[in-house]
């Protein structure tokens, strides 16, 4: 799935992750520390996609981040070069 960070000033597509397409609305990731376990839940929302070359728009499902979240934990993440 496409990895977005969605701020104030909207969304930014700034990677990619190997998530299921089949996954809710929240994809939690879980990670084990020291003392206990930690789970991180990621939004999945969908994404409106325009081109002019398809006859009408399609809907993919995408991961939406926030600014305070790490995308490198992730599975499989690729940052898309800027």
């Amino acid at each position: 799935m496409k990895v977005y960070l969605e701020g104030i000033e909207g969304r930014h597509l700034i990677g990619r992750a190997d998530i299921p397409d089949d996954v809710g609305d929240a994809y939690q990731l879980v990670l084990f520390g020291a003392s206990s376990t930690t789970v991180h839940t990621y939004k999945i929302g969908d994404a409106t996609l325009l081109d002019s070359s398809l006859q009408s728009p399609s809907v993919e499902r995408i991961v939406l981040i926030s600014p305070t979240q790490r995308p490198e934990l992730l599975p499989g993440w690729q940052p898309f070069a800027s």
